[in-house]
């Protein structure tokens, strides 16, 4: 957000549901609101003449009433911008980018207004935005640690000539438990306006009534201020397994749902996730990544014995958990997201993993055992693999699966015997996150991301829907209960405050 010259109006840009987003003028007076270009990331220059704007990986520039919009330079087609900003002398654009080959961390470039070649500033695994203070001053926010959502600001100086950092950041807060949301310097460098957020997520278990039509009794069994996401049940509905990060990394843990504590199952300093039952109920099924600088794009598939013991490996999984596997997104869960495994609810019928492809997600059987082989049984054409939800009938039979979609909203059944796919629209509701069979195998639970929070759908399988339950942010990973009698689900929480910083150095 940024002041138009005068001070009547705004430089506002954003995205939010339904495929809405772009760059719009406010007006402080009338409040009339105009959009101008359908882009997200823009940066208006320091004499108010000009806005640049990102569309495609290339850096537009454009007048403050939208129009004459001109090319100033492409960047490399390996890294996102997510962050754009003119120097203070207005003789640089600078942005932020991935770097190549790579899902994690940042390079922070600076290209001429004019002509000429990009320069790498500085590059570095834990950068994640950065606000320049003066001509050769940039204050620099980094993460704490990759896989924790905490970080602190740094300064560091630019060498104008080259365009390089001059020496390693210098650290300038030590703050902990949030990260730092959006960054604004005042126009003689010496405060920096900053948000800073915290994330966080429960789980939450709800009662069905009327043959789920209602979701009443809603109750949270997550009591501390953590990121905790449910997994499977057990069979005589007594208890639930989650994730949690309570233990500083992500860990395993059973909750009886009549004791007051989890019972901690699987603790140590791997990045274990999405806990589920073996269709015989005698071992919890999980994901576990190594935690490494290298963050390891391999996913072991383990089991642990119910009643705790030794972990034994299954079989190894592509990719990361959900998406990029770093502070970004250490709160998302695995309901979408590829690699990821569902089994059936008893005995007869096989496992099924999900892996990502270029362009496409794959469906393999298995059997829950060491050493276990894959044997593929459909693949599904995506734009956006990381975007796909699935989850299995409880008889192993169906598959169920959607993808997060500005535009439509369908849920499509595969049915692994037949070999066949139908859809069951709901074009009521667009960018589905989450799937869920219901115990019975005869109607499902969905979810959808909106700005205005998401809603828990009750599906039937012939396309009637009923609202369950309305969430302040996101909510996903949709669990029920064998008996049919209670829904568990995750809903991430958020708290963001904005702070004055004084007295930076220059």
């Amino acid at each position: 957000m940024n002041w138009f010259p005068g001070g009547t109006k705004l430089l506002v840009s954003g995205q939010g549901g339904a495929g809405v987003f772009g760059t719009w003028s406010l007006a402080t007076v009338g409040g009339e609101l105009r959009k101008l270009q359908d882009a997200t990331v823009t940066a208006l220059s320091p004499d108010g003449s000009r806005i640049a704007f990102v569309k495609q990986n290339k850096v537009w520039q454009m007048s403050l009433g939208g129009g004459e919009p001109t090319l100033l330079f492409e960047v490399p087609s390996s890294g996102g911008i997510w962050r754009l900003a003119w120097s203070p002398d207005g003789r640089w654009l600078t942005y932020l980018r991935h770097r190549a080959g790579q899902n994690e961390g940042a390079v922070l470039e600076a290209h001429p207004a004019g002509q000429g070649a990009a320069k790498t500033v500085f590059e570095d695994a834990a950068l994640r935005s950065f606000c320049w203070l003066a001509p050769s001053h940039i204050v620099l926010d980094r993460w704490e640690i990759l896989d924790q959502p905490f970080s602190n600001l740094w300064e560091v100086d630019v060498d104008l000539k080259d365009m390089k950092a001059r020496r390693t950041p210098r650290r300038l807060t030590n703050w902990a438990g949030f990260s730092i949301g959006s960054m604004s310097a005042s126009a003689d460098g010496k405060r920096l306006a900053v948000t800073k957020r915290l994330d966080q997520s429960d789980v939450f278990i709800g009662g069905l009534a009327d043959h789920s039509g209602r979701l009443d009794h809603i109750n949270r069994i997550t009591s501390d201020e953590r990121i905790d996401w449910p997994g499977g049940w057990s069979h005589d509905n007594k208890w639930l397994l989650f994730q949690s990060d309570r233990t500083g990394f992500m860990s395993i843990f059973r909750q009886r749902l009549d004791a007051p504590n989890p019972e901690p199952l699987v603790t140590n300093q791997d990045d274990n996730r999405a806990p589920i039952l073996s269709p015989d109920g005698k071992w919890v099924l999980y994901f576990a990544w190594q935690r490494s600088s290298a963050r390891s794009k391999t996913g072991r598939l383990m089991r642990i014995p119910a009643e705790g013991g030794s972990p034994e490996l299954i079989l190894e999984a592509s990719g990361l958990p959900g998406s990029p596997q770093t502070s970004n997104y250490v709160v998302v869960p695995t309901t979408t997201g590829q690699p990821a495994f569902r089994c059936p609810a008893s005995s007869g019928a096989n496992c099924v993993l999900s892996e990502a492809g270029p362009n496409e997600v794959v469906f393999s059987s298995f059997d829950p055992l060491p050493a276990a082989p894959k044997s593929e049984l459909f693949r599904i054409r995506s734009g956006s693999p990381e975007g796909v939800a699935w989850d299995l009938s409880p008889d192993g039979s169906r598959i169920a699966y959607c993808e997060h979609d500005y535009h439509s909203a369908s849920i499509h059944i595969r049915d692994l015997r037949a070999k066949s796919t139908r859809d069951i629209g709901i074009p009521e509701w667009v960018e589905l996150v989450s799937v869920g069979w219901a115990s019975d195998g005869n109607s499902l639970f969905v979810t959808n991301f909106s700005p205005t929070g998401s809603s828990l759908l009750h599906v039937t399988l012939d396309g009637k829907y009923r609202v369950l339950y309305k969430a302040a942010k996101e909510a996903e990973m949709l669990k029920a209960s064998p008996d049919g009698r209670s829904l568990a689900f995750g809903e991430v929480v958020s708290a963001s405050n904005a702070w004055l910083v004084e007295g930076l150095p220059r």
